[in-house]
């Protein structure tokens, strides 16, 4: 068997859980390989609510303490992930300051809600007992007077019922999908293989007990045949979150389903000035979350939750979810006349969650699943994973596979440094469009950065996507400015500008630049 193609472990699925994985294992010693049929953090780790979260809403207001004192397994559980989440929050602000921004958080309080000043009170005090020295939430309690003196709380609904407002600091990620790609970096910075575009279409245990993965080559267009490679392994690691399950059968393994998925739209505006830099977190009349956070200069809120089982072309924003998240951000503002032509762009993603008897949404418990044949090769599927605890989940998805397998190699220092482009240079390169980002950079991208497509450039190797513009304004200079580099011709700048306008358009409802 040709070494190159031989691994003690393959961790299928490139998202945020999969990299975490593949950084923890490779730093561990173990010889891994980490494998995407997209691009890495292309699917559901690109369409999260971004924000490294305090963990909060695990004592949200459906979750009272009767609901904890009758069912004291979800008491546990919720105890344990709001620990985490707080724990990890403090572990990633510190390690990787440079991928978060703090965001002013708010949460109105109202009379008749249930959730008293005492109580709110009460649950910010138990977060920080959860992660005692951690990085400080700054909560404040106002009172109705206080809340009422902030300009955009004027906008929220029933004032004569608020009774105040919680103020705190949560922190956004600024990217998720650059946050994947410094973690797959690091991986292979210790060693890992990584392979974008790299489709698993099968899965067989031989008679030498590991692990045979038949692994497709998707780089070529959509019409070519796709090569098809074998990979070997000891142990395969299944991240593909909300896929774990459509993987494990579309591969042809017999395991039980342990995911069920949860769909999330958001949709973006833009608000008046007083918002600006402000976020507001609440529960709509129906107990369901609803939050309004910042984005540069525009907003996006959400998430309108609904159970959906994955879908190999990915996930949209349909006509009726917006109209209804329109209604839900008129409930909370009523006074904000936003309607449907001020809706500058949308998307949605489906959140992996585990399957649980009598949970139609499923659970949100984070569990790593051993579905080992007894005597046969180790088989782990993990879910649940979220991006705020996501360097957890590689750390217990490695320490899982050490008491299965022993490494080959000596163990290094787990690294979560971030990947910072080099600053605009002042030695006469161009700069692409408005953005400030130096052509060279954009190259430099190319040359290391795995990239295949455009929008693996202007989403995930920078947030040019994700501006404004959405990366409509520069997608052709950005493709003629690497063409050379990618051995595109005329046509083929051509085709993956196009194919960048269809996916904007598909993903996100825009056509045009967001001007």
């Amino acid at each position: 068997m040709n070494q190159a193609s031989s691994f003690q472990v393959a961790v299928i699925g490139g998202g945020i859980t999969g990299a975490s994985a593949a950084n923890h294992l490779a730093a561990a010693g173990f010889r891994t390989v980490l494998l995407e049929r997209g691009d890495f953090a292309s699917g559901t780790s690109s369409r999260s609510s971004r924000l490294q979260h305090c963990g909060l809403t695990y004592f949200s207001p459906g979750r009272s303490i009767w609901n904890f004192l009758l069912n004291p397994r979800m008491a546990i559980e919720h105890l344990e992930l709001a620990r985490r989440a707080m724990r990890d929050r403090s572990r990633f602000v510190r390690a990787t300051p440079e991928r978060v921004r703090p965001v002013r958080f708010y949460t109105p309080l109202y009379r008749n809600d249930g959730i008293p000043a005492w109580k709110a009170r009460l649950g910010f005090r138990l977060l920080e007992l959860l992660d005692p020295g951690g990085v400080p939430l700054d909560f404040e309690l106002l009172g109705p007077e206080e809340a009422a003196s902030e300009s955009a709380l004027r906008h929220l609904r029933d004032r004569q019922d608020l009774i105040g407002a919680v103020k705190f600091t949560e922190y956004q990620f600024d990217w998720p999908e650059r946050i994947c790609l410094d973690t797959v970096m690091n991986a292979r910075d210790c060693g890992a293989q990584a392979r974008n575009y790299a489709e698993v279409v099968a899965i067989r245990q031989a008679a030498d007990g590991r692990w045979h993965l038949d692994v497709a080559d998707r780089r070529g267009r959509a019409e070519e045949a796709k090569s098809v490679s074998t990979v070997v392994a000891d142990c395969i690691v299944n991240a593909t979150g909300a896929w774990v399950d459509e993987t494990a059968s579309r591969c042809g393994l017999s395991v039980p389903r342990v995911n069920q998925g949860l769909k999330g739209t958001n949709i973006v505006v833009r608000l008046p000035d007083e918002f600006r830099g402000l976020a507001v977190e609440t529960a709509l009349p129906d107990g369901n979350p609803f939050y309004v956070i910042p984005w540069g200069d525009l907003h996006y809120f959400g998430p309108r939750d609904e159970p959906c089982d994955p879908s190999p072309d990915g996930f949209r924003a349909d006509e009726p979810t917006i109209l209804a998240l329109l209604q839900d951000f008129r409930s909370v503002f009523p006074s904000l006349p936003i309607a449907r032509e001020d809706v500058l762009y949308s998307w949605a993603g489906v959140r992996p969650r585990t399957a649980r008897a009598g949970h139609p949404d499923g659970c949100e418990a984070v569990l790593l699943h051993d579905l080992s044949k007894p005597g046969g090769a180790a088989y782990y599927t993990y879910t649940g994973g979220l991006l705020m605890t996501h360097r957890n989940a590689g750390a217990s998805i490695a320490e899982a596979v050490s008491k299965r397998i022993r490494p080959e190699h000596p163990s290094r220092p787990v690294s979560y440094a971030a990947r910072i482009a080099k600053p605009a240079s002042a030695n006469g390169h161009s700069t692409l469009g408005e953005t400030g980002i130096d052509i060279e950079q954009l190259r430099q991208a190319v040359r290391e950065d795995m990239v295949f497509h455009l929008d693996d450039l202007l989403f995930r190797r920078f947030p040019l996507g994700w501006s404004e513009r959405l990366g409509l304004d520069i997608a052709r200079q950005a493709a003629e400015a690497i063409a050379d580099l990618m051995g595109w011709s005329p046509a083929d700048v051509t085709r993956e500008v196009d194919r960048y306008i269809n996916l904007v358009a598909r993903e996100f409802g825009r056509t045009t630049p967001c001007i």
